[in-house]
């Protein structure tokens, strides 16, 4: 087998889950599942967070549909439905769907459903990707209110900018969400904003990259923000080279060794999620020690520089990232950000749940 493996805590998970409840202890939370978890494998995470969230979030009802069959806890389609009929799925498997434009409208009121459902008005508070502008709400609202397909209705925004330092963009939509008619609930902090103190009352927070282990923030870790990183990737020294000084490394020859050293080819390429375009900062870690990564990135192997790693060590585990050696740290040498890695992690890694 492969000694490409990734390893998710039980443990971690549910630190974070409660530390988020804790950051906003009188909203529901709302964990984010979309693209398989973020890469961690949904069939691994919903039977951890089944009873300890109150909602699931995904991007498309195809999403919704796998995480049904593992758990009955309602899911927040982010995205709405894409066509009419899946209406009828969302009153069957009590999926929650966002109405972000007049196709999704006239789509649910035009429906003939068993049960009314659940929805959210989405609205476009300025990021300007999806929703209603803030004065269609009150025909949105009505039109949804009048119907009987309809159970209850909240709001739901984006935040485009919760993540940086200048929160001039964040409050002037937060001050947007604050003018709309108070009697509707509103679900509006994503993992960023979930850290501001000053976030608004809400029904319910969204937790996503922080649900995870990682931070929302460019300039900070996740241990830095009183998180714990979930998953740990792991591989191992495959083959050990012993090169002579002026000898090159990898595609290109772009990596010459400036003296005799060993170098070792690590289990693990950018098929499998780890980026290809990492720096020459980059580096794993062997037990504890630093090998640095040499020449290009391959599709299923790397070589590293183990001139500082005793020979003894050369057979343990290599730590491409985890508690001990930050996501953030590879997105920053990859010029990128945790999510494009973890949602790149390849469907060969084999996955493991440890407690």
């Amino acid at each position: 087998m492969r000694p490409l493996k990734a390893y998710l805590s039980k443990s971690a998970l549910l630190h974070n889950v409660a530390f988020l409840q804790q950051k906003a202890p009188n909203s529901q939370l709302c964990t984010v599942l979309k693209a398989n978890a973020y890469g961690h494998r949904v069939a691994l995470m919903v039977p951890i967070l089944e009873h300890v969230v109150n909602f699931f979030a995904v991007a498309a009802i195809e999403e919704a549909e796998t995480i049904r069959t593992l758990s009955n806890t309602p899911i927040i389609l982010l995205e709405g439905v894409f066509e009419h009929h899946e209406y009828h799925l969302c009153d069957e498997f009590n999926f929650i769907p966002a109405i972000g434009n007049a196709h999704q409208l006239n789509g649910l009121l035009d429906a003939k459903l068993m049960n009314p459902i659940d929805v959210f008005i989405k609205i476009n508070s300025g990021m300007n990707r999806l929703g209603i502008r803030p004065e269609e709400l009150a025909h949105y609202y009505q039109a949804l209110n009048d119907s009987e397909n309809v159970k209850s209705i909240q709001l739901m925004t984006h935040l485009a900018c919760a993540d940086e330092a200048d929160d001039t963009k964040t409050r002037t939509q937060l001050a947007l969400m604050a003018n709309l008619p108070q009697h509707l609930s509103a679900s509006i902090s994503n993992s960023a904003n979930i850290f501001d103190d000053q976030k608004p009352a809400q029904s319910i927070v969204r937790a996503g990259l922080a649900l995870y282990g990682a931070s929302p923030f460019d300039d900070q870790t996740a241990e830095s923000i009183g998180l714990k990183p979930i998953l740990e990737l792991r591989s191992k020294i495959i083959h050990v080279n012993h090169i002579k000084a002026g000898e090159h490394v990898g595609y290109g020859a772009t990596f010459t060794a400036p003296h005799d050293l060993p170098v070792g080819v690590v289990a693990c390429g950018y098929a499998d999620g780890y980026p290809r375009e990492v720096s020459k900062e980059a580096y794993v870690l062997i037990d504890g020690y630093k090998a640095p990564i040499i020449g290009r990135v391959a599709m299923d192997m790397f070589m590293v520089d183990l001139s500082a790693v005793p020979e003894s060590k050369w057979d343990r585990e290599v730590i491409l990232f985890g508690e001990a050696l930050p996501i953030e740290y590879v997105a920053q040498w990859a010029g990128t950000i945790p999510y494009t890695i973890f949602t790149h992690l390849a469907a060969r890694i084999h996955f493991n749940v440890i407690d």
